[in-house]
């Protein structure tokens, strides 16, 4: 049988295409406009002369950010806590998750209003920076950066909704035969459960990779901890261009580099983004199952 579609459904279809090639030009400009202005021609830059696609071509901008000492410091600070962080952090969310999935848990229904209520209430700003700078003594400390976000209510809830809809005679099956408890979770349910992990390594990633507020707090005494994100910062809203690329290029300024300082912002933007830009492919194809499942499924 085939459905012949009305005038209504095709008029759907177009508004509906129209729209996504909507969100995809809104997403798609400002990521294409941001690396036009870094290799774009200073002059061309400076007069507001790109719109959309590069002005003729000048890399000095980029050369120059990543020529700057600091920036492979502030790389692999980043690297550490994007690292480090997502992984406790998926690892800790899904062991938080798992028995509150399992309807053999018997207190599962209260820790989970317990976890839910911290999704709307918090002990506010001042209250975290005493516990986690004077009582938990992580002021300059890179933990400072892991432990207080280790992972989150509403991941919780995400990851054990996946866990819930996995099913249940796999695992009673693999308990019949003698497993045991930590063997059935690393073993069975952690193979079948790529698509959500996937989901939390991208959110955790995403979140070090790009956090910079927390640093600003706790590692404000300590240049040598401090992120990329504080150094993009530094640059783009605090004006510091002209500590991009190191002493000698702050103590010998030209013309050429004032007419690409604008560029070097621009260029600081495109060196911190593309790394995410590069592995989100790679996790895509789990991204979506794991958050219509995760996130779904009551």
């Amino acid at each position: 049988m085939v459905y012949k579609k009305t005038f209504g459904d095709r008029v759907f279809d177009v508004v509906i295409a129209l729209f996504v090639a909507f969100v995809i030009i809104v997403t798609l400009y400002p990521l294409i406009y941001v690396f036009s202005m870094a290799v774009s021609n200073p002059i061309a830059a400076a007069r507001g002369e790109v719109i959309l696609f590069p002005k003729g071509l000048d890399f000095n901008a980029l050369w120059r950010v990543l020529n700057d000492p600091k920036i492979f410091r502030y790389y692999y600070n980043t690297l550490w806590y994007t690292v480090v962080g997502t992984a406790t952090g998926v690892i800790a969310t899904s062991l938080a998750a798992y028995p509150l999935s399992r309807p053999e848990f018997a207190a599962r229904n209260v820790i989970t209003k317990f976890v839910m209520v911290t999704m709307f209430f918090g002990g506010g700003l001042i209250p975290t920076y005493i516990v986690v700078a004077k009582y938990l003594g992580l002021y300059n400390n890179r933990l400072a950066l892991i432990l207080p976000g280790l992972t989150s209510a509403w991941y919780i809830m995400v990851a054990r909704n996946f866990f819930s809809s996995l099913p249940g005679e796999v695992i009673e099956s693999a308990r019949i035969d003698g497993a045991s408890e930590y063997r059935i979770f690393g073993q069975l349910v952690l193979p079948l459960s790529k698509p959500v992990m996937a989901v939390l390594a991208m959110y955790y990633a995403v979140s070090h990779w790009n956090g910079y507020f927390s640093a600003m707090l706790y590692l404000a005494g300590k240049q040598d901890l401090q992120p990329l994100a504080l150094y993009v910062r530094q640059v783009v809203i605090q004006n510091s261009v002209s500590s991009v690329g190191g002493e000698e290029s702050a103590a010998e300024t030209t013309t050429e580099q004032l007419l690409s300082a604008l560029q070097i912002k621009y260029a600081v933007v495109v060196v911190a983004v593309v790394p995410m830009l590069l592995i989100y492919p790679l996790l895509s194809k789990n991204l979506e199952k794991g958050l219509m499942i995760g996130a779904v499924k009551a």
